[in-house]
């Protein structure tokens, strides 16, 4: 049973990812990118429906900034634009490939070539020119996903970003009460869509801080890190025992 899910879901993903990514393009030309961040929101909220995933907003919706979450799951990027006006932080490489650098370009992606340091300096300046139009930034500073039990160590570039550029800093916090659906380590992205995706449903919690902001990209990092770290600690608490 299992197996005929995921292949309704997958069918389901393509041609709606498809859809919206066409819809974003024309839209962009109307209406501006802000019309396709609308569409990126309609699908990030049709894919968690679509996929069985309860999301449980505790606490207020986010105020505009740059969002420090931590990373989990792929299901993590349809969760924060279901409850804020969001953009991406990508790999310059993004923006060439078919159709999913085009949907990308569309709402307004920040790239960044980490090998150029002029692409890095332009990164600053995108970031800022993002938050000041009502935008907020999404960043995993942990680099990668992890077991949801912690926090992995985080890359402090953009908290020092943060701190030299003035940046609001929104504190993110997503739990998964199904432990499983992390992506971790060594495995690989067949094994880690079943374990999504073969469930009628799972349950996921987020939680947005207040903006914190600071001169001191160390001391920024470490009040992020704390932050994170509670909460964590107390949805496992409350929905792990």
């Amino acid at each position: 049973m299992g197996v005929i899910l995921i292949g309704l879901r997958s069918i389901v993903f393509i041609l709606l990812t498809i859809f919206c990514t066409i819809v974003a393009l024309l839209g962009s030309f109307i209406g501006g990118h802000r019309f396709a961040l609308s569409t990126q929101r309609f699908w990030s909220v049709v894919m968690l429906k679509v996929f069985g995933v309860k999301t449980i907003l505790h606490g207020d919706r986010p105020e505009v900034g740059l969002m420090m979450s931590n990373h989990q799951s792929y299901i993590d990027i349809w969760i924060i634009p279901k409850y804020a006006i969001t953009v991406f932080v990508a790999k310059a490489e993004v923006k060439k490939m078919p159709l999913v650098g085009w949907g990308a370009s569309a709402v307004n992606t920040v790239y960044v070539d980490r090998k150029s340091k002029e692409s890095r300096v332009n990164t600053k300046n995108e970031i800022s020119s993002r938050i000041k139009n009502g935008r907020s930034v999404i960043i995993f500073p942990e680099g990668t996903t992890g077991d949801g039990n912690g926090l992995l160590p985080l890359k402090p570039g953009m908290f020092h970003v943060a701190a030299e550029e003035e940046f609001p800093i929104i504190p993110t916090a997503i739990f998964y009460e199904n432990s499983d659906l992390a992506w971790v380590g060594d495995d690989n992205m067949a094994g880690h869509f079943y374990r999504n995706f073969s469930k009628w449903s799972t349950t996921a919690h987020v939680t947005f801080g207040k903006p914190i902001t600071g001169s001191d990209g160390e001391q920024l990092m470490i009040q992020v890190r704390d932050w994170k770290l509670a909460q964590l600690q107390q949805f496992r608490n409350t929905y792990r025992g």
